[in-house]
């Protein structure tokens, strides 16, 4: 039992962790939307592997199979999970569940406040600040701080960005990565690319529609020395705030081609479905084979 619930979780990670790092070589929208398969692919690997070596354990324990009137053969239908290995990860499920739960918690109440009337609200903070505030319609927020820093041009820059994170629901996949990193840690990596790869989509909305490359990169450089202090609040989507030099480079460069729908959905289906079926199908199998001994089922 224990080499099969191991081998899926190494799977998991042997296909997302490439198909993480794809997204430097993809237009920013297909990269997004790449890393959020991916991210969600490892969460559910690594869930499914801690879950099945705790439900594993605690079928052997007589007490908690007595307490759900669990048929005693579940314990002998797989080899025996041993206590050193069972209880870490009955206490690894339950930390998972809290931290995911925070996480959720902490990011949906930066990410989906209500929305302001018109979809812009400014503030009289004389800090510069901009970001963008998720959910139906969702609203953009500017501080008097920020008006002031940039002129005409770069605050069409600046409201172009942000609007392109409310047009894309960008908040959504801020969510599912920070949620999946609050319950499995070591996906703050690729909670880190997911972020990198939401602003740069929104630069190339806002460079599409200003038509300079140029005065976009300049604005985020503005943007970035002006809220420097303000780096790595949870879940803000805002102009200046990640990967600055990044974006900079790529917005001197030509425009990344637009991705065409068909060669996207078949760059990324075959990823997202390999790593999923790679990293669960083996611990579902156990997990059914625990339910069908189950006392009724």
């Amino acid at each position: 039992m224990i080499p099969g619930l191991v081998l899926p979780a190494l799977g998991a990670l042997a296909v997302g962790v490439p198909a993480a790092g794809s997204h430097r070589r993809l237009h920013p929208s297909v990269g997004t939307r790449a890393l959020a398969l991916a991210t969600a692919s490892l969460a559910l690997g690594v869930t499914a592997a801690v879950a099945t070596v705790a439900v594993g354990f605690a079928s052997s324990v007589p007490w908690i199979a007595e307490h759900f009137t669990w048929c005693r053969s579940i314990a002998r239908s797989h080899d025996e999970v041993p206590a050193w290995l069972g209880v870490p990860a009955i206490a690894a499920l339950v930390a998972m569940a809290v931290g995911g739960g925070r996480a959720y918690r902490r990011v949906r109440g930066r990410l989906w406040q209500p929305s302001a009337p018109g979809g812009l609200k400014l503030t009289d903070d004389d800090r510069p600040d901009a970001y963008a505030v998720g959910g139906r319609p969702g609203h953009i927020v500017i501080s008097a701080g920020m008006l002031a820093l940039l002129d005409a041009s770069e605050r069409r820059v600046l409201i172009a960005h942000e609007r392109s994170h409310l047009w894309h629901r960008h908040h959504r996949y801020i969510t599912l990565a920070v949620v999946a990193s609050g319950a499995v840690p070591v996906l703050g990596f690729v909670t880190r690319r997911l972020r990198l790869a939401v602003e740069r989509w929104a630069d190339e909305d806002a460079a599409r529609e200003v038509g300079d490359r140029t005065l976009v990169a300049r604005t985020i450089i503005r943007a970035a020395l002006a809220t420097s202090d303000y780096d790595g609040r949870l879940g803000v989507l805002g102009l200046g705030l990640l990967g600055v030099p990044a974006r900079v480079d790529a917005l001197l460069m030509p425009a990344p081609a637009p991705p065409l729908a068909p060669i996207t959905a078949a760059m990324i289906a075959p990823l997202a479905v390999l790593a999923v079926i790679t990293g669960t199908t083996l611990q579902v199998h156990h997990l059914l084979a625990f339910a069908s001994h189950v006392c009724g089922l």
